[in-house]
């Protein structure tokens, strides 16, 4: 089953269907005052996701049915004569829109017996996609009729049919609403007759197969039902949706993931059950957050049936139905539920407040810091005992596989623990971003409207694209695992990739740099932000594509290094200055986020691909547990994360309540109040969690050296070793750089390099934190002196 194979048919339906309609709407010319291609949400929702999403979930089902079991010649017939059957039912509805004496009119059909060229599109569209979407059912289906009852059993409980299914229920809902958006006519009872029979045809074929039917169908159409509730609780509020909503929904989904992803060892983390309590968290949050309610207490009560939905799920999954592999309801999953429902309170409660203009603002500034408070001091605390038991699996030296790679439990344990915790922290980003800025307002907040030069953005990404495609083999070999740690295979040397990382970083210092430069600004603390984020950027390159394997640097390597920290620092620097006051005003929070993102998506590509290439320009095979591109990528990460809490935030604060605002500083310290007691404890502890790695390392190769860090080192004393850290890394760089490359160095050397390459980061990350003046206090609070048992 190739990509292509897969992709073919969404992408035909997509262009053939919502983007020729959206292009005829564009440029054609359409009769005013009757109903437009957006009244018709068949049309634009049905027509642009949920059909496309329809046509690759079949294919998907049955490429990999088909693998197992080909489709016989004698059947290939039946296909046809279904497909010819959805021809004729979809030439039907169109005769009797055209015949119709008295038709609801649209843009498409503007008088009776009269189609424009768009509706004569539209309507040969519709009877090919009839002819299409009855032969994909109908293959999917001989496939289920010749397949064991596990195989069955297997394609129609997975999160494939759970969409698929929703998708149908989905465009029927939206096609009953658009056919009876007025009075009824034959052409609507037509279209309304053949969806019954569609549907019918469905439920009947889940009744056929062997194994169709049985308690495990529960699950796929409970989920159907949820994200049908969704598609359509969506699609209807989507016109009174603001950017805000958008926000809450993405924290709501965040947070439903991040408690999806709360298992047992053993379990797996359920996609079926991520798309339920995904869609459940995301259809209330809609729901609540546009209905036209006065009443508060309707938003606080929702997230709590909302959760008790959530729990209910996991129990019928583990409890009736005996899913395999399905986590149980625990007392730490009732804990994850604690923030999940702290989350989607304050994201529906933000997403409702903005909405309405009322006395709620001190209500607001109240559960902002109350949330910041709760999740920062009581619900993150829980996380170190889950981050502990990975510690103990990856310092385990029985715990690893054959080549000493990661065990399979090893492996399951990070992707557990990495989920939660990417899903959780941005969950709780965006409720606090959401909550901030709907009761910024009452406190000297201007929104802002400012342009933003997107040329700009859209030159650099497309730069970065590039050279991430031209280097796309060095990029593999460098996320490639040894197969066996005894014998590791050091990749092909070649500059190559160097030297196209090189150039494509000083492109985009080029094309940042002028975008700066027309600015014609300077802000002292974004200079310094900027350098310290590409410091971090810099040692991340140098640690994990070379230092770290004790490989040396070849001219190549340092050029491409140079370039793109460069590119790092003007980047940074323009999403701290530019892109947030472009022209001396305020922009937009959104399109100031959205010009975020993007330019952390670039730095992300390039610091990744940098490290890839000079790590095949060394030569050396990687020492560490995992390649460096996937290393790398992790330190990417916590940069992107320093770089929004510490960077882009307070400078988007203090943009947008200016200096004649009335007690500025009382309101930028209530604003970042929630942030700081949510992130500044938390920050704290992954700064140890990072040295801990160390302690790990030395723990599993037996080493003796360096005795700093130890696991039971408080914050204070892993702070003061910083220096001596440091200067053992730099002598242990130096004295390689000028001596003969020869036999690979003993653990203790690795140590040596790993402790300085954790300490490099730490002191960069705490230098950050003190020049942004972000966390101070909750950074203090985070100086408990606890131990960390080794």
């Amino acid at each position: 089953m190739t990509k292509w194979q897969v992709a073919v048919w969404p992408l035909t339906i997509f262009s053939s269907g919502y983007v020729a309609l959206r292009l005829f709407w564009s440029f054609g010319e359409h009769p005013s005052g009757l109903p437009g291609l957006y009244v018709f949400r068949s049309a634009t929702w049905g027509d642009g996701l949920l059909l496309p999403l329809l046509a690759l979930c079949l294919r998907v089902l049955t490429l990999r049915l088909r693998a197992a079991e080909p489709t016989p010649p004698s059947r290939r017939g039946t296909v046809a004569v279904v497909a010819l059957v959805g021809a004729a039912l979809g030439c039907a509805v169109v005769l009797t829109w055209f015949l119709d004496d008295h038709p609801g009119l649209n843009w498409t059909n503007p008088r009776p017996h009269y189609f424009d060229a768009a509706g004569k599109y539209h309507a040969a569209f519709l009877v090919l996609a009839s002819a299409a979407f009855a032969g994909l059912g109908a293959d999917l289906a001989v496939h289920l009729r010749r397949a064991e009852t596990a195989v069955v059993r297997k394609a129609l409980t997975s999160s494939w049919a759970c969409v698929a299914l929703a998708c149908m229920a989905g465009y029927g809902y939206l096609g009953v609403l658009d056919g009876t958006r007025g009075k009824a006519t034959a052409g609507s009872t037509v279209s309304l007759t053949v969806m019954a029979i569609a549907a019918a045809v469905v439920i009947a074929a889940m009744f056929l197969f062997r194994g169709g039917s049985g308690p495990a169908y529960v699950n796929t159409l409970v989920v159907a039902l949820i994200l049908t509730v969704f598609t359509v609780v969506f699609a209807l509020a989507h016109p009174h949706m603001s950017a805000l909503t958008y926000a809450a929904l993405v924290s709501a989904v965040l947070s439903g993931l991040g408690l999806t992803a709360t298992t047992e060892p053993g379990s797996h983390v359920s996609a079926v059950e991520a798309l339920g309590v995904c869609g459940l968290f995301g259809a209330t949050t809609v729901y609540v957050s546009t209905t036209h309610s006065d009443k508060l207490w309707v938003t606080v009560a929702a997230a709590f049936p909302a959760t008790a939905g959530a729990v209910a799920l996991r129990w019928l999954r583990a409890n009736v139905t005996h899913m395999p592999r399905q986590s149980p309801v625990t007392g730490e999953y009732g804990m994850a539920a604690g923030i999940s429902t702290c989350l989607l309170l304050s994201s529906m409660f933000a997403a409702w407040i903005s909405e309405r203009a009322g006395d709620e603002y001190i209500t607001g500034g109240f559960i902002l810091t109350v949330v910041g408070a709760v999740l920062g001091g009581v619900f993150f605390q829980y996380f170190k005992s889950d981050f502990t038991e990975l510690m103990r699996i990856e310092g385990d030296p029985t715990g690893r596989s054959q080549g000493q790679q990661a065990s399979p439990a090893q492996s399951e344990a990070a992707q557990r623990v990495w989920i939660r915790l990417a899903s959780y922290s941005l969950a709780a980003f965006s409720a606090m971003l959401v909550l901030s800025i709907s009761l910024a307002p009452s406190l000297g907040w201007h929104p802002g409207g400012a342009g933003i030069r997107w040329k700009v953005v859209s030159s650099a990404v497309g730069i970065t694209v590039l050279v991430a495609a031209l280097i796309a083999r060095t990029l593999s070999t460098a996320s490639r695992p040894h197969r066996d740690w005894a014998h590791r295979e050091a990749p092909p040397r070649t500059d190559t990739p160097a030297w196209v990382c090189a150039v494509g970083g000083t492109l985009v210092f080029v094309v940042v740099g002028t975008g700066i430069a027309r600015e014609g600004t300077f802000n002292g603390l974004a200079v310094v932000q900027a350098v310290m984020i590409a410091l971090f950027a810099t040692e991340g390159m140098l640690g994990n594509g070379a230092w770290l394997h004790v490989a040396k640097l070849t001219p190549a390597s340092r050029s491409a290094v140079a370039a793109v920290a460069l590119a790092v620092g003007v980047t940074t620097y323009w999403s701290l200055t530019g892109l947030i006051r472009p022209g001396g005003r305020s922009a937009h929070v959104g399109q100031s986020l959205s010009v975020w993102l993007c330019c952390a998506v670039l730095v992300f590509v390039l610091v990744v691909s940098t490290t890839s290439a000079v790590y095949v320009a060394g030569g050396r095979a990687y020492w560490t547990d995992y390649p460096p591109a996937k290393s790398v990528a992790q330190d990417a990460f916590l940069l992107s994360v320093l770089w929004l809490t510490l960077g882009w935030l307070p400078q988007t604060v203090l943009t947008h309540i200016p200096a004649s605002a009335p007690e500025r500083w009382a309101a930028v310290g209530t604003l970042l109040a929630g942030f700081m007691l949510t992130f500044c404890p938390p920050f704290l502890w992954t700064l140890e969690n990072n040295d801990t790695h160390v302690c790990r390392q030395r723990l599993r190769r037996g080493a003796n050296r360096p005795p700093w860090p130890a696991f039971s080192d408080s914050s204070f004393t892993r702070i003061a070793d910083l220096k001596r850290r440091i200067s053992a890394f730099s002598e242990c760089v130096t004295s390689h750089e000028h001596g003969v490359d020869g036999q690979e160095p003993v653990a203790d050397v690795f140590l040596v390099r790993l402790s300085g390459h954790t300490a490099a980061q730490n002191s960069i990350a705490l230098l950050l934190a003190l020049v942004s003046l972000v966390g101070a206090v909750g950074m203090t609070a985070g100086f408990t002196g606890e131990s960390e048992g080794g």
